[in-house]
């Protein structure tokens, strides 16, 4: 299944940037009790709780960033498992200044391509994709609160 993400985030490159590669930064905006745990330079492996109706399974998901330009761009490769089910793929994502010209705003843009097996192979390319785009805006909705609040 390919995936367009486009989205203006009311924060900074820099802070944007490092919520996107820095394990540290990362965890806060995660939902429940999530870890991030670096696995390399480049490379974090991700240990969270996910609601699947009456289940709340564990997902463990290796990320890898690749073609790196700080501040500007990356590929994440993604390879994450639970209960029976897997998911893995890579997105491209570019950082640019927000249309409007203002420097604490950015615009993130990913594309990229997600691969679903086991038992996720039976939910719908469509349902996959809202869940993977309602986890997004989550998540940069909780990096702008904390921008807003610091």
């Amino acid at each position: 299944m390919e995936f367009v993400y486009d989205r203006t985030v009311a924060t900074s490159a820099e802070t944007v940037w490092g919520v996107l590669t820095d394990p540290t930064a990362m965890e806060p905006h995660l939902p429940g009790t999530a870890k991030v745990v670096a696995t390399g330079s480049n490379g974090y492996r991700v240990s969270m709780k996910i609601s699947m109706g009456f289940l709340r399974p564990t997902v463990n998901a290796d990320v890898v960033l690749s073609n790196v330009v700080p501040h500007q761009s990356t590929t994440i490769g993604l390879s994450g498992n639970s209960m029976g089910a897997g998911v893995s793929g890579t997105a491209e994502v570019v950082l640019t200044s927000a249309l409007d010209g203002s420097s604490n705003s950015t615009r993130v843009r990913m594309t990229g391509v997600v691969e679903t097996s086991g038992l996720l192979k039976k939910v719908g390319d469509s349902k996959v994709e809202a869940a993977a785009v309602g986890f997004l805006e989550s998540y940069f909705d909780s990096v702008e609160r904390a921008a807003a609040s610091s």
